[in-house]
């Protein structure tokens, strides 16, 4: 089997761009109906949305990894029941997080710092969003696997579809029921994400005389292989959360709000470099499986060459975001004073995200969860938390946006050691092969 590189990075970029656009597009009408206190509400609420979609995504992710190893080392039935067993667990999991979250919602608002009206917007909007958790487990989980079954392409028009009706409904429903509408809207585009991926799943099984059924065997190895795909989905929004924490300590709902456009754009940054990785993942985990290691040195480095571009971009175009991201969301004059220099301290962090993302995407696709979790999860475990304990007291909010970057920094010196000595063994055994 062989595959085109363009044919899974495109339309995965395109995908992961798109759904960030879900979350700009809510912003700017929530803050153009709401102020800041809307925008707040959003960014406090976010972790809990994060944590239900990447559960879908890391057990699509953690599950089409198994799957692709299996197909290269031609053990085609094995990989049909990893494809059931997926299913079965996407379905299981998203029942069980619309129960769980449905409960315990409103103890983690207040927990996150929720108060006041921003407490009664983050209520309207977790409520519904809590319900429809299935929803979008499921579609984010499908959209995954569709990648992995070669259906590339229709999988970015199921992101098309489902921002349609998101944009559409968002027009609909803001103005007059807020952050409630916004929360419609999301369920609903996922809901026809969901529905769209099965159609073309079932469609792809029809054609196939093999139909095995679900395996239980598999059910541990796919949870232990999604933590990683789930842990560099979510953990974002875990930084988020500490993050929210500090700047409303340090300077209010200005601090939150200012935070809050700013992720909008830096997630959909973050979504770039994410969706390239994801992209090359079925190459590398198809060439591991085949012990193809010139096709995956190949992948590696035209994927290195695209996250470079896109950085060498990102940083590009900050000025634009610092003049115009302000106004567009109609956020208060504190917030855009602490925006200014909030975009140029986060401009220094994009080539060690790209890089953080490349090495960890790279450790799980070959199904080496120990040393990516241990990179993925050092961030909002130690390094995190320990800046924003430690610079603002002395940087003020500067010390909020640096503790990102000097995260960002020490989890790639971190993981270029290990890549590098990775790549070394990989090298030896692949000549020692040769001979």
């Amino acid at each position: 089997m062989k595959f085109r590189l363009s044919k899974f990075i495109i339309p995965s970029v395109i995908s992961m761009v798109l759904v960030g656009t879900y979350t700009n597009i809510d912003g700017f009408f929530i803050g153009n109906v709401t102020g800041d206190d809307g925008l707040a509400a959003i960014n406090i609420v976010w972790p809990i949305v994060a944590f239900i979609t990447s559960l879908g995504t890391g057990i699509g992710v953690g599950g089409s990894v198994m799957l692709n190893n299996m197909r290269g080392k031609e053990d085609h039935t094995g990989a049909e029941q990893v494809k059931a067993t997926m299913l079965f667990l996407l379905v299981a999991v998203g029942i069980f997080s619309s129960i769980l979250f449905k409960l315990i919602y409103k103890p983690l608002l207040v927990l996150m710092g929720a108060q006041g009206q921003v407490m009664a917007y983050s209520v309207d909007y977790a409520d519904i969003i809590c319900i429809g958790a299935v929803f979008q487990i499921v579609g984010s989980g499908l959209v995954a696997l569709l990648r992995n079954e070669q259906k590339t392409y229709f999988s970015m028009v199921c992101c098309i579809v489902g921002l349609f009706i998101h944009l559409l409904l968002d027009i609909l429903l803001v103005e007059k029921y807020k952050l409630s509408g916004v929360a419609v809207s999301t369920v609903t585009s996922q809901a026809v994400i969901m529905v769209l991926c099965l159609f073309a799943l079932k469609s792809r099984n029809l054609k196939r005389k093999e139909k095995p059924g679900v395996n239980p065997k598999y059910i541990l190895p796919i949870l232990t292989g999604s933590t990683s795909p789930f842990g560099i989905n979510f953990v974002p929004s875990v930084v988020l959360l500490f993050t929210n924490y500090f700047a409303l300590k340090a300077g209010g709902t200005a601090a939150v709000s200012a935070y809050a456009v700013m992720s909008y754009a830096v997630y959909t940054i973050d979504y770039v470099f994410q969706g390239v990785c994801d992209g090359v993942q079925p190459v590398i985990s198809y060439c591991c499986g085949a012990g193809d290691y010139k096709g995956e040195r190949r992948a590696l480095k035209n994927s290195a060459i695209i996250l470079a571009l896109f950085t060498v971009l990102f940083i590009a175009i900050t000025p634009a975001l610092i003049v115009v991201m302000p106004k567009l969301f109609a956020v208060s004059g504190a917030a855009e004073e602490m925006m200014r220099m909030g975009f140029i301290i986060y401009a220094v962090s994009y080539p060690f995200k790209a890089a953080v993302k490349f090495i960890c995407s790279y450790y799980y696709a070959c199904s080496r969860t120990k040393v990516s979790n241990m990179l993925i999860y050092v961030d909002p475990v130690v390094l995190t938390p320990m800046f924003l304990m430690t610079l603002p007291q002395w940087m003020g909010m500067n010390g909020i946006w640096m503790a990102l970057t000097l995260a960002q920094i020490c989890v790639t010196i971190f993981g270029g050691l290990s890549f590098v000595r990775l790549k070394k063994f990989k090298e030896r055994k692949c000549n020692y092969e040769k001979r």
